[in-house]
């Protein structure tokens, strides 16, 4: 009876220091940490994202965008989050910060900041630009977002850019223009590359090399039989640049139409001054024959 008490007590005894030594060696209780403020948490976020370090500057925006005591920062912090993006430098990213910017525009367009967003679109479109024998659609898409700038806020710091830049769009546009023009009259089809070259003069007629435009078009309307339209425009082509191998090149043509011109009106002056064959009377059972 005495043993089985002993043991008994032996076994409380083991039980308890086991507890207690758990419990000397379980983790500390979490020191209170005090919250970062909103314009803390902005700071950091611009901190990150001066160091290129996109993917936690946005982690410490999208902290501001969810704290109800945000204020105008919260603002900032959604267009922060934007440019993180375009800094990021990737279609992808372009593609999101387009988004992003978009989406503010769309309940904030009179915000202080709407300009600026509607400049940055135009600029991740224009970074997304190719040559012109590429995709022309970020091209079309920079010049229609510059383009809104320019209109819905002219007096804006980014216009002059803009309109800077929208030239360069623009002689992206007219070279495609002029690609395709050129595939067609190496093709044959000259109506359809007159078509392409004449949109050109229409539609960019600041493109830096008009001169090689018209020599285009004077070249597919000789090849579509329209002789007296080229020589106007190779005349043209002289008169604009006449110093260059273009212009000489004209010369040539000009020359080259003058003589075949002459040498088939002569041929059809002497057709003309040839007699006319005797006219021969056909019998009714020969009316097969010609």
């Amino acid at each position: 009876m005495f043993k089985r008490a002993a043991i008994l007590f032996a076994a409380i005894l083991l039980v308890l220091s086991l507890t207690g030594c758990h419990k000397q060696k379980g983790p500390k209780r979490a020191e209170p940490v005090e919250l970062m403020t909103v314009t803390e948490l902005y700071s950091k976020g611009e901190e990150f994202l001066k160091k290129g370090r996109t993917t936690s500057a946005r982690k410490y925006f999208e902290q501001v965008t969810l704290r109800e005591d945000a204020g105008d920062i919260k603002d900032k912090a959604m267009i922060a989050i934007a440019d993180s993006y375009y800094e990021d430098d990737t279609v992808d990213a372009y593609s999101e910060a387009i988004s992003r910017y978009n989406s503010f525009l769309a309940f904030h367009a009179m915000h202080p900041m709407a300009p600026y967003c509607q400049y940055r679109i135009g600029l991740c479109y224009f970074r997304e630009m190719d040559r012109p024998d590429r995709d022309v659609m970020p091209a079309k898409s920079a010049k229609e977002s510059f383009r809104r700038l320019i209109e819905n806020y002219p007096n804006s710091e980014y216009v002059g850019d803009a309109k800077e830049k929208t030239a360069e769009v623009d002689n992206i546009l007219a070279a495609h223009e002029i690609y395709v023009g050129d595939f067609y009259l190496k093709s044959g089809h000259s109506k359809s590359a007159k078509a392409r070259y004449q949109q050109v003069l229409d539609s960019y007629p600041n493109y830096w090399n008009i001169p090689l435009v018209t020599f285009r078009l004077a070249e597919a309307e000789r090849a579509d039989g329209e002789l007296e339209k080229a020589r106007a425009l190779y005349e043209k082509v002289v008169a604009l640049n006449p110093g260059s191998q273009m212009a000489r090149e004209a010369r040539k043509n000009i020359d080259s139409m003058g003589k075949k011109e002459t040498k088939e009106s002569r041929r059809e002056k002497k057709k003309l001054d040839e007699p006319l064959p005797p006219t021969r009377t056909k019998h009714w059972w020969q009316f097969w024959r010609r």
